[in-house]
Order: structure tokens, then sequence, then C-alpha cells
């Protein structure tokens, strides 16, 4: 039976898990660290909370050059011409580190405004914690695009543990300088909020530096290839748009969710830091789930460039069964510890209360999530950018807005929330499931022929 081997699969998802899981664990590592902060660590909590949105509003948007390059490079690597794409890889990395001084020219002045906008009325510790956060945090904009871009390079080159490597480095450095700014140390005074957020973007000029010596030293591309000729920039500028929509309306939906958190008054501050620690926990899930996804985005791209289509299916099928497991896994792991989780964020029992009252859904959606998340991994990997963009756009206009309107009617509190989350999650595995059986099942006449 043809099939992709699973210790292929491993040698791809077990360093993408370890490099998916730094993220989510540096923003969870601030979460707990700024809540026990000697002052308003509640207002702390959730005006990070506030500022990390909108970064990740625009980190997600802008950085789909890494789907794009990552497609490209596979598909190639699959075909063995991979020469003829190296002048096509410095323009990706630096459209990225073009587009994050754009997007902190434009944000960082204007924050103000703008949270007002996207997140409605705050109070005025929150805003003033978010807005002194989010002005240093948008410094590291180009250092996060330039690095998204750089492991699309590697994912598409078939290693992660490049990215693994820089990550972890990255996440350690991080780790050490939240401890030593937030708090203080020594001689060094506590910077709290601020700290934080210059301990992340040290982190990245790290992570940085160490991109720039991996593709110049482990990889067929150079930083400084360039030729007027540039092979596939039509097609990666045509993946990228279609991304970019799609990952806005990802972003947009969380910032909604945010907004809608940021509303319910009767609940004061304890629901935008309790949201906040949900949120984080979520996207750790998420994270860890993607890391198989990633070994199928990889792989996936590779069998299209080698036109391999019935064990394109059969890969399908084993990382559904791998990332069920994994959901399941996590789903049982928050289960037994239940009672535990909202302690190590936080000692506010009024956050922790509202935490407990939403948290079951997190849970009972991890192994749904799996499937949403293995398919966009495939999908990634075969260019399929318009059937992701056209599922997340029915997904949040048609489940996600419609659930969190009418069940914030009855329950105006976060569980309306995390039950549209459930529901856009849903449709967004059970749609992209019917479109790959559509084309690339294996009674489709395109996989016999092979």
């Amino acid at each position: 039976m043809e099939r992709v081997s699973f210790k292929e699969i491993y040698r791809l998802a077990i360093p993408a898990i370890l490099f998916n899981v730094v993220e989510p664990i540096i923003g969870m590592t601030d979460m707990a660290i700024i809540g026990r902060v000697t002052e308003n660590a509640t207002e702390a909590q959730g005006g990070v909370g506030l500022a990390a949105g909108l970064i990740s509003l625009l980190v997600w948007s802008l950085a789909q050059l890494r789907t794009a390059v990552s497609a490209i490079t596979s598909q190639y690597l699959g075909r063995g011409k991979i020469a003829q794409i190296r002048s096509l890889i410095p323009v990706a990395l630096f459209a990225s580190i073009f587009l994050g001084i754009a997007a902190w020219l434009l944000t960082a002045y204007f924050y103000l405004p703008i949270s007002s906008f996207l997140y409605a009325k705050s109070n005025a510790v929150i805003v003033q914690q978010a807005n002194i956060y989010y002005c240093i945090r948008a410094i590291g904009l180009p250092l996060s695009l330039f690095i998204a871009c750089a492991f699309g390079i590697f994912r598409g080159l078939q290693d992660t543990s490049w990215a693994m490597i820089i990550s972890l480095i990255g996440g350690t450095l991080n780790l050490i300088l939240d401890l030593i700014l937030v708090n203080g140390i020594g001689s060094i005074p506590a910077y709290g909020v601020a700290g934080a957020a210059w301990a992340s973007v040290i982190s990245q000029l790290l992570m940085t530096a160490l991109c720039i010596f991996f593709i110049q030293k482990r990889t067929p591309f150079s930083l400084f290839y360039f030729r007027k000729k540039i092979h596939e920039l039509k097609n990666m500028l045509v993946i990228f748009l279609n991304m970019f929509i799609r990952t806005i309306a990802v972003s947009g939906t969380f910032i909604i969710a945010l907004r809608f958190a940021n509303n319910y008054e009767e609940l004061k501050e304890g629901s935008l830091a309790a949201y906040a620690i949900g949120i984080n926990i979520w996207l750790f899930s998420s994270y860890f789930i993607d890391g198989f996804s990633n070994a199928g985005n990889a792989i996936a791209g590779k069998l299209l460039g080698e036109g391999s289509f019935k064990k394109l299916v059969r890969l399908r099928n084993d990382l559904l069964k791998i990332n069920g497991m994994i959901g399941l896994g996590l789903a049982l792991t928050y289960l037994a510890s239940y009672l535990v989780i909202g302690d190590l964020f936080t000692e506010d029992l009024n956050v922790k209360t509202i935490f407990y009252s939403f948290f079951w859904i997190i849970i009972i959606m991890q192994p749904i999530n799996s499937i949403a998340f293995s398919y966009d991994g495939i999908f990634k990997g075969l260019g399929e950018a318009k059937a992701l963009r056209n599922s997340l756009l029915l997904g949040t206009f048609g489940i996600f807005l419609p659930l969190l309107i009418g069940l914030n009617q009855f329950h105006p509190n976060l569980f309306s929330i995390w039950g549209a989350f459930a529901g856009w999650m849903l449709f967004r595995g059970l749609s992209l499931h019917l479109i790959f059986n559509r084309k690339y099942s294996l009674n489709n006449t395109q996989v016999n022929k092979k």
C-alpha cells in the first residue's frame, strides 16, 4: 500500500510541535507573570490581552507569505527543480520586513484610536497598560514576519528542526528576560508590562539572527540572490492575497470576541482577564495539534509536486487519526487538571470563577479542532488558498457571527463567545473535509491515473 511512513511524518511533526508551542507558551508565561505583579494585576492582564490581540491580527494577516513560500518550495522540491525559485526567496523575505515596518509605523502612533474602535470602551488602567505593551511589541513586527517567512522556507524544504532550534532558544531567552524585567531582580528595577514587551522584542532579534544564519548556511537559498526574472512570483502573490483575506477573517473573529468580552460590564475587568487566559490555552492547544498539520503541509506539497495522489489521500487519513488522538489527549489532560489550571494564571477568585464557567467548552472542542487543523495544513501545502479562504469566510459570517449574536441574547457572557467558537471550528473542519473528498478522494479519476 502506498503511503508516507509514520517515521517521515514524526520526523517533521515533533520539531514542528516544539517550535509551534513556543509562541503560545511565551504568551501564557507573560500572562502568568504579569498576573502576579504587585499593582493592578488584573488590569495588566486585560491590557496585555487587548494589545496581543492586535499583534496577533497583524502577524497572522501579514505573515501569509510563509504559507505561499512553503507551498511553492515543497512542490518544487517534489519536482526536483528547487533551483528555479532561488530568486523568489529573498524577495519574500525582504517583502516580509517591509510589511512589518509599515504595520509598525501605521499602528503604533495610532494605537489608542485603533484600540478604541476595535475593542470599544475599556477601563482607563487597562487602556494604559495595553498602550505601553503594544507600542513596544510593535517594534518587533518586522522581525516576526521575517521569522515566519523563514520558517515557511524551512518547512518547504522538509526540515522543521531548524525552526525548532530557533524557537526554543528564543523562547528560553524570553522566559529569562520576563522573570528579570517584569518584577525586577537585584539592581534591575521592575518594568511590569513594558518589561514583558521588551523581553519579546529582544528574543525576536536573536531569533532573526539565527534565521539568517540557517538560511545562508543550511539551505540552497541566499538573502542576496536577486535576478530580473522571479519564477513563481505571481503565484506567490495570489496565494498570499487569498490567505491574507482568510486570515483577516480569522483574526477579525478573535477581535470581535475580544470586543464582546470587553463589553460585559457586569463582570467588570474579570471577564477580559478570564477570556485572555482561555484564548491563550486555546492557542496553545491549537499550535500543539498544528505540529502534525505542519508535517502534512510540507509533505502534501511535495506529494503534489511528485503527482503522488494516492499517498496524499492516505497522508490525510493518517493525520486525522494522529491529530484526533492528540486532541483527545489534550482534552483528557485538561479535564484531569480542571481545577488546577486557573490557579496557574491568577489568584483573583472572580477571574477564576468566570474562567471555569466556559473552560469545559474548550476541553470538548479539542478533538473537533484537530480535524480542522489537519485539513488546514494539508490545504496550505497543496496551495489551495482559495478553498481555505472561502471556507473561513463562510464560517465567520455564516456561522460564528450569527451564533455569537444569537447566544448573546440569552447568555450575555463569555459562554456565548466560546459557543460561537465551537460552531465555527466544526464548520471549518466539515467544509474542508467535503472539499478534499471531492477533489482528491481515491475514487477521483485524477488519483486513479497514478
